[in-house]
């Protein structure tokens, strides 16, 4: 970090001095160098630190100086974003700045598998469309609990870091892990300043729609001390803090089904339509708290030996409360109200209409449509802690001897808990003209406003506990080559480790309260909301839903009261519901633990080269191989259904208790993996990089879970088994392997000018997808849905860059700066296969591409940065991409639709030491799209429309932000 110390015109002569710094801190990662000449430039760097007399430059600039740098003078292709200011990532989480690095997209879904509930910030980080990316902190393993092996980025503190890099194609000295890419998070380490520094950051942040304001602050100290008998010490505390509140609110279609029925076709003079079950609409009101504490000691004893410690702390906290209202009839039961006729385009697809439904309701009469109401509240916190420390020794002139050793633990404890009411609402009329937002109206109005007309339906909770714990240990040593004309250095290490991961879940426990075929003692047979419990609902009325622009039914719901009061709901919601109703699940039992252990060992060697002469132009370069040994154990059960209250006949009933059995499994495997970097120099500004390389990808933890569930579905009168059925993972797996090829010709043109393109490619074989398949117990086949290696992918495309000051403009105007990047990603192969939603047949021919894979995204920033002023505009665009293969409400493939954002910000600096500013993201108040196709259906045919699932928007955020430096 002596870039935050060093002169602009000074930048190129110290760019190698800078990446030595940047990587020592990035364990197997970082770059090995003539001892002699290193401790020569880490004296000579801070000499020449402490006696500057020209003018520090900060900010943006430095910023993108110090990232070109490290780009430029890597030993493979990186890209990076640095913070030279304290506290001052150019975006306000890791995962919306790693956006703004090509060839990098993040999902905007809470989960990509519930795409009904959005994130304000982002949340899955892919890189080349590859959700497989592995997580570092300083160059060594990090992870999430509940992210299984990567690292939730969203959970990591903005504010203490002090860099993020990308490495897409890596060499062989990075750890294993990641086919997508790896992402090295950096903080800061005491000796990266010259002496004492202080930084503090301020801010208040608030949105829009949730017009809740929010704090945000971080502190840190670093110094270094020389003593006269004992070397230099350096000692680094960083502490940030940060609140966020959010609102989204939603609006949906049910899937449209093909229909045949007279009463659908009247009037329509078409023998085939495609009707919807009705519409949602939803607020979900998001908050978060991190809590971030970075702490570093180094000790220098002598020029020879340096020791250092670090650890991180991040506490992630989370809440959401979602009330919706939502369509809870049968699809195929949606009819015309009478004396009306449904309205359809061409194609038949549904327009509008007035909505009636004939399903059976027990004792109630009319001609509404079900409807839910739910009051649902998720908790969640997670907490990792990575402690590691670390040696590096001068043996000689020529050969180095490092070493580090890292603890990780992760932990992560959920609640979500849903309380619902229903009704059947009247007079339902809804209009899909044109592909707009859907509009819902009820008639009488007054309907809903009546607490009578509402009755306690059902609850459901589920409960996560996550743990994972790794320990790694690591030693290097490195040999210089002296006078050779082509060989610079080699480096060989070797590593183990030894990661246990448990997982426990409840699943999502469902249970009724009062129902049509679950009734109580009442005139009809339910509790309803104006008799039963009437302090515990509510008129939630979707104000302001959409900024105003789009009118929804208000409905009656539960109260905030008792869907955040999970400990005492039962005992108010068994009051009144049947005796064998819902009840909490909050005890894990067999079937709901997954016990994993994992042990690596691996070893590399690598070979540096590099000749400025015998080729006509200097070249260099790197060619190494890694080897790991993966030995994974997996225990756990399966459970077979439990038929003892169904009307099947007496035999089936003593077969089928629900009996559990022993399932474990596990896996051995070794990985060769090879790796070539070559960098041709054809002017000292212009350079041709060539990369190759063989990576991997372990499986999840949860795809590896032991645990399988056998089911049984009845038919209607419950005397009869329609179906068996099975769901689990696969302990058997083997991890995906990549081959892959990167060429990038970058120019340098000045010290924050840079123009880049990039082409690659990557051959993916062992892909793990979901299927299902017949698998037999006890006699019985089952349909089993497991993940499996299922084939291979190809992934190709091109990245380009550019960035740049105009520092040739006069004035003002040389203030003026652009920063654009664009990818374009092409995929062939993977999941191929989809599912009827209605039959759950698997339906072959229909060819889906990778998931989470955007064929085109860009990013286009607007920077001025002149006086005391700097400026940003930032604009990111993805197209379209494959959300999930069988999303969890509609069971159909579901898409994001393209998608662009703009943020900015704005700062003033008061004097060299301060600075005020603003942060805003969603100037454009960006509109999410959720799309659901192709439907496919078991007798072989298939609707290859794309249809829209859901609109979704979310605050514009404003954060008024003060730093200070010292």
């Amino acid at each position: 970090m002596a870039l935050l110390y060093t002169p602009l015109n000074a930048r190129a002569q110290q760019a190698a001095a800078t990446q030595d710094q940047a990587q020592s801190q990035s364990g197997d990662q970082a770059k090995p160098a003539d001892a002699k000449n290193k401790k020569k430039a880490e004296d000579t760097s801070a000499k020449d630190a402490k006696n500057l007399d020209g003018i520090t430059v900060t900010g943006v600039r430095a910023s993108l100086a110090s990232a070109q740098d490290l780009k430029r003078n890597a030993d493979q292709i990186v890209d990076s974003v640095t913070a030279v200011d304290i506290g001052a990532l150019p975006d306000r989480s890791v995962t919306e700045t790693l956006q703004r690095i090509s060839g990098v997209t993040v999902d905007h879904f809470i989960s990509p598998g519930d795409p009904d509930h959005p994130s304000a910030e982002g949340s899955g980080v892919l890189i080349r469309g590859l959700t497989q990316v592995r997580g570092e902190l300083n160059g060594r393993d990090v992870f999430s609990a509940n992210s299984g092996r990567g690292l939730s980025f969203e959970d990591v503190p903005a504010e203490l870091m002090a860099g993020v890099d990308v490495y897409k194609n890596p060499s062989a000295d990075i750890i294993e892990g990641g086919i997508g890419g790896t992402v090295n998070l950096r903080t800061r380490m005491p000796f990266d300043a010259p002496g004492q520094l202080i930084g503090f950051t301020g801010g208040i942040n608030e949105g829009d729609l949730s017009q809740k304001s929010k704090p945000s602050t971080s502190f840190l100290y670093s110094n270094r001390w020389q003593t006269e008998n004992h070397g230099e010490f350096g000692a680094l505390f960083d502490v940030a803090y940060s609140q966020l509140a959010t609102r989204t609110d939603g609006i949906q279609n049910e899937p449209f089904v093909k229909r045949t029925d007279a009463a659908v076709l009247a009037g329509s003079n078409l023998n085939t339509v495609y009707v919807p079950g009705g519409a949602d609409w939803r607020t979900l009101d998001f908050g978060r708290t991190r809590i971030g504490l970075s702490g570093a000691l180094q000790w220098r004893p002598n020029s020879d030996l340096e020791l250092s410690t670090q650890a991180l702390r991040s506490d992630y906290r989370m809440n959401w409360n979602e009330h919706a209202a939502f369509f809870n009839d049968t699809s195929n039961a949606i009819s015309p109200a009478t004396g009306t006729t449904f309205g359809y385009n061409p194609e038949g697809v549904f327009q509008n209409g007035w909505l009636t439904s004939d399903s059976w309701r027990g004792n109630l009469t009319g001609d509404g449509v079900r409807f839910n109401s739910d009051n649902r509240y998720a908790q969640q916190r997670t907490i990792t802690t990575d402690w590691s420390s670390a040696f590096k020794y001068n043996i000689s002139d020529q050969m180095i001897l490092s070493g580090d050793m890292q603890f990780v633990k992760s932990t992560s404890k959920s609640l979500d808990f849903t309380v619902f009411d229903a009704t059947y609402l009247p007079g339902l009329y809804l209009d899909d003209s044109n592909g707009a937002k859907p509009s819902i109206s009820v008639n009488p109005s007054n309907y809903v406003n009546n607490p009578a007309n509402y009755f306690w339906a059902a609850a459901m909770d589920h409960h996560e506990d996550q743990r994972g714990m790794e320990r790694a240990y690591r030693l290097d040593l490195e040999y210089n080559f002296e006078d050779n004309s082509w060989l610079k250095y080699m480096r060989f290490g070797v590593r183990t480790t030894n990661r246990d991961e448990t997982n426990k879940t409840t699943g999502y426990n469902w249970g009724v309260i009062t129902d049509n075929w679950a009734t109580i003692d009442s005139p009809s047979g339910l509790a309803d909301m104006a008799n039963y419990l009437p302090s515990q609902a509510v008129m939630y009325n979707f104000n302001n839903f959409f900024r105003g622009k789009v009118k929804v039914p208000s409905v009656y719901a539960p109260s905030d009261a008792l869907a955040m009061n999970y400990q005492e709901a039962y005992q108010l919601l068994h009051s009144i519901g049947v005796s064998w109703g819902w009840s909490p699940n909050d005890v894990y039992g067999p079937q709901n633990v997954n016990n994993q252990s994992e042990d690596t060992q691996g070893a590399y060697g690598i070979l540096y080269f590099g000749n400025d002469d015998a080729l006509g132009i200097p070249v260099d370069g790197n060619i190494g191989v890694r080897f790991v040994h993966t030995s994974t154990d997996a225990a756990g059960y399966g459970q077979y259904p439990n038929l003892t209250q169904a009307g099947v006949s007496d035999e089936l009933k003593a077969q089928y208790t629900g009996q559990y059995f022993a399932n474990s499994g596990g896996g051995d495997y070794n990985n060769v993996l090879p790796s070539l970097n070559l960098r041709f120099k054809f002017t000292d500004s212009l350079q041709w990089r060539i990369a190759a390389s063989k990576a991997m990808t372990r499986p999840d933890f949860n795809q590896l879970s032991p645990y399988l569930q056998l089911s049984a579905t009845l038919n209607a009168d419950n005397t009869a088994v329609t179906q068996w059925t099975g769901i689990a993972g696969n302990p058997n797996l083997k991890p995906m392997v990549a081959t892959q090829y990167d060429t990038a010709l970058e120019w340098y043109f000045a010290p924050t000018g840079s123009l880049y393109t990039t082409l690659f490619y990557k051959d993916i074989s062992d892909y793990i997808s979901t299927e299902t398949r017949t698998e037999t117990y006890s006699g019985q086949d089952y349909l089993v849905t497991r993940p499996y290696n299922n084939g291979t992918g190809k992934i190709k495309g091109a990245e380009v860059g550019y960035s740049q000051f105009f520092d040739f403009l006069p004035g003002w105007l040389k203030g003026l700066g652009v920063q654009a990047n664009y990818t374009y990603v092409d995929s062939q192969g993977g999941v191929n296969s989809a599912t009827d939603p209605y039959s759950a047949t698997t339906v072959t021919g229909v060819a889906l591409p990778l998931a989470g894979l955007s064929k085109n995204s860009y990013n286009f920033i607007g920077m001025y940065e002149y006086g005391p002023w700097s400026v940003r505009l930032a604009w990111n665009w993805r197209s379209r991409y494959l959300l999930t293969t069988s999303d969890a409400a509609t069971h159909l493939p579901t898409w994001s639709d393209s998608f662009g954002q703009l943020d900015g910000s704005i700062f003033y600096k008061i004097n060299k030491n301060m600075q005020v500013g603003l942060q805003m993201n969603n100037l454009n108040n960006a509109q999410t799209k959720v799309l659901m196709g192709p439907t496919s259906y078991a007798d072989g045919t298939v609707d290859t429309r794309l249809y829209t699932r859901s609109w979704f928007v979310a605050d514009r955020r404003y954060e008024l932000v003060f730093r200070a430096t010292f």
